[in-house]
């Protein structure tokens, strides 16, 4: 299986369309039952989770330009619809839920350690953080730019600055410093950054502003579906 697994503040989601085709049919098959409808599928969703027709965006399956109707849900979303199922797919569903949860708590500590280790070393630049977390380094500097709520740049200088609130996380770089490049970033995370700003929701919360300011009409309604259901608030 290959489900698009989504991490955002600090739980995973999934398409109700890659939870019904990758996990609950699999499984209905598997025991002897027949698949369901994402039409009906989409009923037993409604009437569990007690969504409105708005709560539902348009995926395009990939099938012929067929698209299907589907909304995103979290762990705790996809744990109350797969609990509708016979004894077997519910055992299978569990089985995934765990499985899902256990594999990102070991990916959030890998990533953690292996990004304090660089910082002790030598600071982290803001490639190698981006790096970490499959974050697009310079589109997502280009929308916090845009942003200004974490850094700005002076466009002659090329001196960085950076929101006092998180003033205590960077090492910045200043013109009389070898390091200083001309055309670069010039900061550094220090172990404190990196530990706020590794933190799932602030990554998220990266991902947020990177789609805000560089995603698709798709991708902003997803998000912006995504951040009414968790009731987080968006910004830095």
């Amino acid at each position: 299986m290959s489900q698009q697994v989504v991490i955002f503040n600090d739980e995973f989601s999934l398409s109700s369309y890659e939870f019904l085709t990758k996990v609950i049919n699999p499984a209905r098959e598997e025991a002897g039952e027949n698949p369901v409808s994402n039409k009906d599928f989409i009923n037993r969703v409604k009437d569990e989770l007690d969504l409105k027709e708005e709560n539902f965006l348009l995926l395009d399956t990939g099938a012929s330009g067929r698209k299907a109707s589907h909304t995103i849900l979290n762990g705790d979303q996809l744990l109350l619809v797969g609990m509708r199922e016979s004894k077997a797919v519910r055992r299978k569903v569990l089985d995934y839920i765990r499985r899902i949860e256990k594999d990102k708590q070991l990916l959030e500590d890998q990533k953690k350690r292996a990004a304090i280790q660089s910082a002790n070393r030598r600071g982290v630049t803001w490639g190698d953080y981006c790096k970490t977390y499959g974050l697009p380094a310079q589109k997502l500097m280009t929308a916090l730019l845009q942003h200004r709520g974490l850094f700005r740049k002076n466009s002659i200088s090329n001196e960085w600055s950076v929101n006092p609130k998180y003033s205590d996380c960077f090492r910045i770089i200043k013109p009389s410093d070898q390091k200083f490049s001309a055309g670069g970033y010039n900061f550094r995370f220090n172990a404190k950054g990196l530990e706020v700003f590794g933190k799932p929701e602030m990554v998220d919360k990266m991902r947020g502003i990177l789609i805000a300011f560089t995603g698709t009409d798709q991708q902003k309604q997803e998000h912006l579906l995504k951040l009414a259901q968790s009731g987080k608030v968006e910004g830095i």
